[in-house]
């Protein structure tokens, strides 16, 4: 058996994917986690998956229940997460950066069997019925993998089962979990090594969660043989030696990251031959910022524009468009998500669902191989999203006479801050009830580092306007990125006939 790296086309789930890169090429590096400078070679994790995998069974799992994982970047997350798809079980990936009553909700609504979670994460998990934690620092996955035989192959599972529930939220009520199936997985997969030019010596470097935007890398480079370079957090200047040092070929990142990435970089930096692009997406990008980022990385740039309903890739922006916008001062591409890619359907339709001509604006409407099945146990929600089989996102913009996309607004009332969804209303449930607040409109701000800020615009109740204590009372009950980063006092808020905030007036007011 000789180390290649040839890609296999055939299988249908994660654990499937590495076991057949095992099989051909078991001696191949796989994970190095760059905090504790563990390894494992393709062979080695496809052994753990096995015996982890072999030990959920063995603990009574059966195909099809929930195993929720709430880790940062680690070896451990990756064991866990294929551990569980080679048995057959649906995989909840956790944000770490919530709070205990997001995860009371999440593990019951997913009903989720087992948790995954680290000793740092343990005061924040919920106590919840029938639920079993397992702590991994702690060597509980070693204990798992001890319980049971390890399995031969993964579990068989249809392609069109729930892979995995990722929780995203809505604009009012509470987060909903978004059902990807296998087949939405693969075909995330095949688009990603499509679109970013996957080679059979990639080097990925995950900086960003994989519980996010990240894990969707994390499938192409096991399928390509590459090695994945695993941290825990972000560190910008930390990236810009890893880089240099690691040969890494491509990572993924949100806006705010490049522009601490563009602050962090030495004068006279330049990318290494080995760097094949930085693959950005989740909120909008600071024109100045992208502009900056095209001409420090030499182009090697590619955005696109998705949604987690289905993932990654409706439109892409690449290395040719931002090469062309750092060229031309003036031209519109650096306010654009990218073209729409073939393979994907996009229509703009006003409320009535009609289509709007090329330049007109109004909600868009999508179709892609990759789309969700649906909203775990929410079949209302699920007609209403995908209604007429189309996904409506919730984002308005227009589409030109050459199939370019540019979004100008959101239906669905949320701030995305680095790369992070925050609803308005979960702010404004919070800051409403702080003694010194009259009446709050929370909204988003253009930022240079996060793209959009959290804003509070507050209405006060009474003579003092003290902009630490309502940061301060927010800091209380709302995960970090969540609280605002600044706030605006108002005699009275802007409303409309309807008695409804005008939040579009304010962005312009104070944006």
């Amino acid at each position: 058996m000789t180390d290649t790296a040839a890609p296999t086309r055939t299988a249908a789930t994660a654990a499937q994917i590495l076991r057949a890169t095992a099989l051909r090429s078991p001696r191949l590096p796989c994970l190095h986690d760059l905090d504790t400078d563990e390894r494992l070679d393709y062979g080695a994790l496809w052994d753990r998956a096995a015996a982890i995998g072999g030990g959920f069974r063995a603990s009574g799992l059966e195909a099809g229940d929930r195993v929720a994982l709430l880790l940062n970047n680690s070896l451990a997350y990756v064991e866990a997460y294929l551990g569980a798809i080679a048995a057959g079980l649906v995989v909840v990936p956790l944000n770490v950066r919530l709070v205990r009553e997001d995860y009371l909700h999440m593990l019951t609504d997913s009903g989720s069997r087992v948790l995954v979670t680290a000793g740092e994460f343990r005061d924040r998990v919920p106590d919840v019925e029938g639920l079993t934690v397992l702590e991994a620092d702690a060597g509980a996955l070693d204990d798992l993998a001890g319980l049971g035989a390890p399995l031969g192959e993964p579990v068989p599972s249809d392609p069109e089962a729930p892979a995995s529930l990722m929780y995203t939220s809505g604009t009012t009520g509470a987060p909903k979990a978004v059902v990807l199936t296998h087949r939405s997985w693969e075909r995330v997969a095949d688009r990603t090594e499509e679109v970013l030019s996957y080679g059979d010596d990639e080097i990925t470097l995950h900086v960003a969660p994989l519980t996010h935007g990240a894990g969707f890398l994390l499938l192409p480079t096991l399928r390509r043989g590459g090695l994945n370079l695993l941290c825990r957090s972000y560190d910008a200047a930390r990236t810009v030696t890893l880089v240099d040092e690691h040969g890494v070929t491509g990572m993924f990142v949100v806006p705010s990251m490049i522009r601490m990435l563009l602050d962090a970089l030495p004068a006279g930096w330049a990318p290494p031959d080995t760097l094949r692009r930085l693959y950005y997406a989740g909120s909008p990008i600071d024109p100045g910022t992208l502009r900056e980022a095209a001409e420090r990385f030499a182009g090697r740039l590619v955005q696109s524009f998705a949604q987690m309903e289905s993932p990654m890739f409706f439109t892409v922006l690449d290395e040719a468009d931002h090469r062309r916008a750092l060229a031309d001062p003036e031209s519109s591409l650096v306010r654009s998500a990218g073209r729409v890619l073939p393979g994907v359907e996009l229509r703009v339709v006003d409320e009535f669902d009609h289509d709007l001509p090329a330049g007109e604006a109004g909600e868009i409407l999508a179709r892609a191989p990759q789309t969700m099945s649906g909203y775990w146990n929410r079949p209302d929600a699920t007609a209403a999203t995908l209604a007429g089989g189309w996904l409506h996102t919730g984002d308005v913009g227009y589409l030109t006479e050459d199939s370019y996309l540019y979004i100008v607004d959101r239906v669905k009332d949320m701030i995305v801050t680095g790369g992070s969804n925050v609803y308005a209303r979960e702010v404004e449930d919070v800051l409403v009830r702080l003694p010194q607040v009259r009446e709050v409109a929370v909204v988003g701000l253009p930022d240079r580092i996060w793209g959009e800020a959290v804003t509070a615009v507050v209405v006060p109740d009474g003579p003092e306007r003290d902009d630490a204590a309502i940061i301060t009372g927010a800091r209380t009950a709302l995960a970090g990125y969540r609280v605002p980063k600044r706030v605006v006092w108002v005699d009275a808020l802007p409303r409309n006939a309807y008695g409804k905030v005008l939040k579009r007036e304010l962005r312009e007011r104070f944006g």
